[in-house]
């Protein structure tokens, strides 16, 4: 069972990484980490890099989203899943390797934004390289949390929708606002631990959300 997901994961990933929205999120991402540095926006004493952060995990959660729940519906409209009835492959591995294919996608734009972002840091400012990586820490940790959210949100609506259009808007609404828990309470709350809530609500969520999604698969045929 564990090399056949393996084997998913690793055909599954080669072909979103080809994909012209991993091409945009790859090169895409690190440009508007650039440009909001050149900016230098009022981020309202939240530390850039970590601003930074929040924006293009968002934004690449978004479109990675809309990416997986509209390949999913596509997929089933075009019978591909048809063609594992008669291979030892489960509805739930097949789902399980696509999102974590996506998800380690969208991590590594997350990731070349804000190592970008640390660079233009350190060289157009005197901040300590130390208080830089603990914000960069910070934002990666709080990205992993609410994009594992949306892209397991995405899984699920992907199999449950018939159609790409309703596929995209329910990712783009439904993903994008449960991804929010594990984010805003803990910036706007200074009672709150940012990182240990966004983590913890990160975690159980995900957890719930592939529960459901195992639930349904054992009920509805792709």
């Amino acid at each position: 069972m564990g090399s056949n997901l393996g084997l998913l994961i690793k055909d599954e990933f080669k072909g979103f990484y080809k994909s012209r929205v991993m091409l945009v999120l790859w090169i895409g991402m690190p440009l508007i980490s650039l440009l909001i540095h050149s900016l230098q926006p009022d981020t309202e004493g939240i530390p850039v890099t970590i601003f930074v952060g929040l924006m293009v995990s968002s934004l690449s959660g978004t479109l990675a989203s809309v990416m997986l729940s509209t390949t999913i519906v596509s997929e089933k409209d075009r019978h591909v899943y048809d063609l594992f009835l008669i291979r030892p492959v489960k509805p739930r591995n097949l789902m399980f390797a696509k999102l974590i294919s996506v998800y380690i996608c969208i991590m590594i734009a997350t990731i070349l934004s804000i190592l970008l972002g640390i660079l233009l840091d350190v060289i157009n400012s005197d901040t300590p390289i130390d208080f830089l990586m603990e914000g960069v820490w910070d934002s990666l940790a709080i990205s992993m949390a609410a994009m594992a959210i949306s892209c397991s949100i995405s899984v699920l609506i992907g199999i449950l929708a018939n159609s790409t259009m309703v596929a995209a808007i329910l990712a783009i609404y439904i993903g994008n606002q449960l991804s929010l828990l594990a984010v805003l309470p803990g910036i706007f709350f200074e009672s709150i631990d940012t990182i240990s809530y966004a983590l913890v609500v990160g975690f159980v969520l995900t957890i719930l959300v592939n529960a459901v999604t195992i639930l349904v698969l054992r009920r509805k045929t792709l």
